[in-house]
């Protein structure tokens, strides 16, 4: 207990450090994967005694320097690469210089594709899982333990190659919708019919996953839908407004709600849990924490590179025939309290696979990925110039939402999501049209900093 209280303390002083330093940015990547590792902290906290919890002073090192890493590489990044922190001219817009939108008729077009290829995809569930089950939740759940137990790169892998590129495009239409929705939410600029049909996009391009018995669509949704509100406010209001209050209230509602929610909808997906609430939401967002400390006491040795942080690019390589492709897509499961997870934070992934100077490294490049992307591509730059940027770093924010539970680079580095980016940019760049422009259009503020 004594080392867990050692790290959630430097975790909240390296996520005072990263706020200071990102100009009180608190959806800055480096805030918030430290309050993302602060949220786990807390919980492993709650149940060290139920979970019987014997943490080492090494796994709180890892933690706390491999934050600090992400941290210092960000800010290095933005004062090396990034102009706005030497004194340079900061340019937003006032109001909208146009408003952009997509005609109705397209985006109903677009729903009932949506509608075609989900039930396309749900009629192929049936057919690959076989038998006669009495109601849809069963053959979910069937289909999901056949994409746990397969050796592929993925459950879907198991329909046709022609059904899961569909679906990209589901997926894809999902974020562009997203994104679509909180830009006009800010600019209070289209009808509600027209929010209710990109809410209704978004709904749709989620039922895939949630076909699958899996959460994560869900929550990679929510985070975009995070950081496009926010980044599209300040984009109207301007980048020197603090929205942090605001954004801490949202996460305490949104805990709150999606708690329950994600409890809750076990049955509905086929699944089914003995454990209380708390004890369920425990185990999703604080075993990463203890497994990590578990797998360090324990390793599983390596038995080729990037197995377990590459697995994206290893199937793209042995596509092309160079190579295998890793298995390592799920990791092992360990023993946690009364139950089991195979869930080991942001740094087992890349530790596992290049030792401790590579981890740093792959903490590093990722960090100046992320901040190259928000600081230099979006942030203080003029918006339809950064729209393609801010719908892929939509796309790609689960990553870092997510850090504190898992290392995403197995889905974010791989042709895949590639290609659902390019699909979600090239379709804002088909179907988005100006309109006429309101009020004080062209109205730009100087701000020098």
């Amino acid at each position: 207990m004594i080392n867990l209280t050692v790290l959630i303390i430097f975790e909240l002083g390296l996520f005072c450090f990263a706020y200071y330093f990102s100009d009180h940015d608190i959806m800055a990547p480096s805030c918030m994967m430290c309050i993302m590792f602060i949220v786990s902290t807390t919980f492993a906290l709650i149940n060290v005694n139920n979970w019987s919890i014997d943490f080492s002073i090494n796994t709180s090192l890892l933690i706390i320097t491999g934050l600090f890493a992400y941290i210092t590489a960000e800010i290095l990044f933005r004062y090396v690469f990034c102009g706005q922190l030497r004194g340079s001219v900061h340019i937003h817009e006032e109001y909208d210089t146009e408003n952009i939108v997509i005609k109705p008729w397209i985006l109903d077009a677009i729903a009932l594709f949506d509608v075609i290829v989900v039930y396309i995809y749900l009629k192929s569930i049936i057919k690959a899982v076989g038998g006669s089950m009495t109601n849809l939740n069963d053959y979910f759940h069937a289909y999901r333990v056949m994409g746990i137990n397969s050796i592929a790169y993925s459950g879907t892998s198991i329909t046709s190659s022609s059904i899961n590129f569909l679906l990209r495009f589901v997926v894809a239409s999902g974020y562009l919708a997203a994104f679509m929705c909180m830009r006009n939410l800010v600019s209070r600029y289209e009808k509600l019919s027209i929010q209710i049909r990109y809410a209704a996009i978004v709904v749709i391009s989620l039922l895939p996953s949630l076909m699958t018995g899996g959460r994560t669509g869900l929550l990679k949704m929510f985070a975009a839908i995070l950081i496009y509100y926010y980044i599209c406010w300040h984009q109207r209001n301007g980048w020197d407004r603090n929205l942090s209050a605001k954004y801490i209230k949202i996460g305490f509602a949104a805990f709150f709600v999606m708690a329950p929610g994600f409890y809750f909808s076990l049955n509905v997906l086929g699944r089914d849990t003995n454990r209380t609430i708390i004890d369920y939401i425990s185990d999703y967002l604080a075993s990463s924490i203890c497994l990590l400390d578990k797998y360090l006491k324990d390793p599983i040795p390596c038995t080729s590179w990037g197995e377990e942080s590459l697995v994206g690019v290893r199937k793209a390589l042995a596509s092309l025939g160079i190579g295998s492709p890793s298995m390592k897509y799920n990791l092992e499961f360990r023993t946690l309290g009364i139950g089991q997870s195979n869930v080991y934070t942001f740094f087992r992934r890349p530790l596992h696979d290049f030792g401790y100077f590579g981890m740093y490294v792959f903490v590093v490049l990722i960090a100046f990925f992320f901040a190259w992307m928000y600081y230099k591509k979006i942030k203080y730059q003029p918006r339809e110039k950064c729209t393609g940027w801010v719908i892929a770093y939509g796309y790609l924010y689960y990553w870092i939402m997510c850090s504190s539970i898992v290392q995403y680079s197995v889905n974010m580095i791989s042709i895949g999501a590639v290609i659902q980016i390019a699909i979600a940019i090239i379709g804002y760049k088909l179907f988005a049209r100006s309109s006429e422009a309101r009020g004080n259009s062209g109205y730009l503020r100087l701000k020098i900093r």
